[in-house]
């Protein structure tokens, strides 16, 4: 997605800030998922592969941050703050602010 997408319908709004390089994309999701990860796969804005750790998210809007591979990967960060937790493990609330970021 080039341009801000709504998707679902749901009890919970989250909006997930995407940023690669100098363009970002912001997606609102209404949905009655309990994890990030959850509400980001049903709408397969995100891929990767399932690790000891629980999922290590290598595409988010198609695009590709392997560090084997180009030395990026997916940060997630929420109202600015580091996530200490994996997509997947982290417990979403209404009304909520996640940011992902490509980074090196």
């Amino acid at each position: 997605y080039l341009c801000d997408q709504e998707f679902g319908q749901g009890e919970k709004t989250v909006k997930v800030k995407v940023c690669a390089e100098d363009q970002s994309v912001t997606f609102t999701i209404h949905t009655d998922k309990q994890m990030l990860g959850e509400a980001l796969l049903e709408y397969e804005l995100i891929a990767g592969d399932e690790g000891p750790y629980g999922l290590y998210v290598k595409r988010v809007n198609g695009m590709l941050a392997d560090y084997d591979i180009n030395q990026r990967y997916w940060s997630l960060t929420k109202n600015g703050e580091y996530m200490m937790t994996g997509m997947d493990m982290t417990p979403i609330a209404d009304g909520e602010h996640y940011e992902i970021t490509y980074a090196k």
